[in-house]
């Protein structure tokens, strides 16, 4: 008999809860509720009726909303980012795992898409917008060099693409001494504003955190070659904005493509919906029909980890080593992948599943 042979499990997203709780019923020894629609609120405790989990399945938390639970033994991330976790006050002892290898492809092809959209010139062809006949900006991405930063999942499946597509490919990661099999060359973060006059392209996959705040700085801004385009699928932190829209205000790069920004949902009024050759995207390169599945996939994965006494395969590096097994490795997996902030959804409703 394992302590994680029963559990109460609460799923609380805001557009696909139903979706994981369906893929999830009928699994021997979960007790399934749901938060509807969400959370739109300060503390989720005081939106349970004294329903006291176990597990909780879910996306980002506000500042303060994973206080007083204090039966919470395990927090499943629908994504993979960990920086919201210590302002939403979760408890420092709780065992937490990410869907960091779920939207992998989707935000790996969803960057390349982005870095197509601005090679081949095509803004203003998907705008409608008429031009003259047989001409274009567009540039070769086969030949060109490609950095791209962070060099987990994501970043590693963006790398494997690029270079198949015959581009030079540069892994920017933090200590830059270890090379990534996927890249041609890999550079540590202290490089990156030396090397980036010989890029053409920028990509970032960084997840937040101390560590990466501001490493797209206005120093790397200010080294890249004017032909440069960038884009961005990891955390919005890691890019210094203003400093990249005064580049492409003053035509000091070529345009760039951002899909997370420093305020989500982006207000009308925010200067980057004016700025010339910015795209903007609504932080949506992780979507893909076979998401919530593959959410209460890696969820199961990780239970059966817990039930056969071993580390989960999906640990966080939030997890402290004081709930492994006897004999498990400590801490040490890679840092997480970027994963989206979610909109603000309206107001939740608490409802029991049918398992």
């Amino acid at each position: 008999m394992s302590d994680w042979d029963v559990l109460e499990v609460l799923v609380a997203h805001s557009r696909m809860a139903s979706e994981v709780v369906t893929a999830l019923e009928g699994h021997p020894g979960l007790r399934l509720r749901v938060l509807d629609s969400g959370y739109s609120i300060d503390s989720i405790e005081g939106d349970l009726g004294g329903f006291q989990p176990d597990a909780l399945i879910g996306y980002q938390f506000p500042a303060g909303s994973l206080r007083g639970l204090p039966g919470l033994r395990w927090l499943h991330l629908t994504g993979t980012g960990v920086d919201h976790l210590e302002p939403a006050g979760l408890d420092p002892g709780a065992l937490v795992t990410t869907s960091s290898r779920v939207p992998v492809t989707a935000v790996a092809e969803y960057a390349l898409a982005g870095l197509f959209l601005l090679a081949k010139d095509l803004t203003g062809v998907a705008r409608g917008e008429r031009r003259e006949w047989f001409t274009s900006g567009a540039v070769q991405i086969a030949g060109s060099t490609v950095a791209v930063a962070g060099a987990g999942r994501i970043g590693r499946a963006v790398l494997s693409r690029l270079a198949a597509l015959g581009a030079h490919t540069v892994a920017v990661t933090r200590p830059g001494g270890e090379p990534v099999a996927e890249a041609a060359r890999t550079i540590g973060m202290h490089r990156l504003a030396a090397e980036a006059g010989g890029f053409d392209h920028l990509i970032g996959c960084l997840p937040g955190g101390p560590g990466t705040a501001g490493v797209l700085s206005a120093e790397v801004l200010a080294a890249l070659p004017a032909h440069a385009r960038i884009v961005n699928v990891g955390r919005a932190s890691t890019l210094d904005t203003e400093a990249l829209h005064a580049a492409l205000r003053g035509g000091r790069l070529a345009g760039a493509f951002l899909d997370v920004h420093d305020v989500e949902p982006l207000p009308a009024e925010d200067p980057a919906w004016q700025v010339p050759g910015l795209v903007v995207s609504p932080h949506c390169a992780f979507r893909f029909p076979g998401e919530p599945a593959g959410v209460a996939a890696a969820f199961l994965d990780n239970l059966e980890d817990l039930r056969n006494g071993v580390t989960p395969r999906d640990r966080a590096v939030w997890t402290p080593p004081s709930w492994a097994p006897p004999g498990s490795p400590p801490p040490g997996s890679p840092p997480p992948s970027p994963t989206p902030l979610g909109q603000t959804p309206p107001s939740p409703t608490l409802r029991r599943s049918s398992s």
